[in-house]
């Protein structure tokens, strides 16, 4: 079982970490590389374990346990790291992707906020009808607008694009049913969609069925470490507000 108690705590073996060692508010990025990064950002922060492509680091915000657990690339690994969460205590994640603008005239700088996205995906199949929208949550959300806007720092909110196939957005003359690819492209561009990503539909969804919160902030691809430094920020500032309102102060 991907979960087992040990001396009373609940384990995972997935992500190689015990329910005491996780933080109830979690940013998600999926590059295990960014992990010591955006763990950065909070107070008495330590490693807790690397396991797979799942590297854990826990610290405090506001007096709160809060953590960065990395994800991998893609749908199922989302959603394996997110049902162990889930199963270990945590209630509010963030994810912190890197994504492909769908707006070519987006200034590349800027940080997108998703409040909602197409489920250009199979994994949340398992988990709702095509017809359940994957939407984020109204307070996360608000949270990372809030943050953004404190900061002075160039951001967007809209829908995105969670997508299976990476080189089907990224190369898609090369694929069988081309044609059909660049026009689901030139619609989504058409209809205002901002980005183009692997992972937050699932989340949002898993979210919605399992009672927990979440919001998604993408950098656009091959952002410069500004930017992840700016959208680091954003997301510490997020999880304060939400811990402060859940304190109800």
């Amino acid at each position: 079982m991907p979960i087992a108690i040990k001396s009373k705590k609940l384990y995972s073996e997935i992500l190689g970490v015990s329910s005491d060692q996780i933080g109830k508010y979690v940013l998600l990025p999926g590059d295990p590389a960014r992990v010591p990064f955006l763990a950065s950002f909070f107070a008495d922060v330590h490693a807790v374990a690397e396991k797979w492509t799942h590297v854990t680091y826990t610290g405090t915000l506001n007096g709160q346990k809060a953590s960065v657990v990395s994800t991998g690339m893609g749908c199922p690994a989302m959603a394996t790291t997110l049902e162990e969460l889930i199963r270990l205590g945590a209630h509010t994640f963030i994810r912190v992707g890197t994504s492909g603008t769908i707006q070519w005239k987006t200034d590349p700088s800027d940080l997108i906020i998703t409040w909602a996205a197409a489920r250009d995906e199979r994994t949340s199949l398992r988990y709702q009808p095509i017809s359940f929208p994957a939407v984020a949550d109204v307070d996360v959300t608000t949270a990372l607008m809030n943050a953004a806007s404190a900061l002075s720092l160039g951001h967007q909110v809209g829908i995105s694009q969670s997508k299976d196939a990476f080189y089907g957005e990224h190369d898609p003359l090369g694929m069988i049913g081309s044609h059909a690819l660049l026009e689901k492209q030139k619609s989504f561009e058409r209809a205002g969609m901002l980005c183009s990503e692997m992972e937050v539909s699932t989340l949002f969804v898993i979210s919605s069925v399992r009672s927990v919160r979440a919001g998604g902030i993408m950098m656009l691809g091959g952002s410069k470490p500004e930017t992840l430094q700016n959208v680091s920020k954003v997301c510490a500032e997020a999880l304060k507000l939400l811990v402060q309102w859940d304190k109800g102060s």
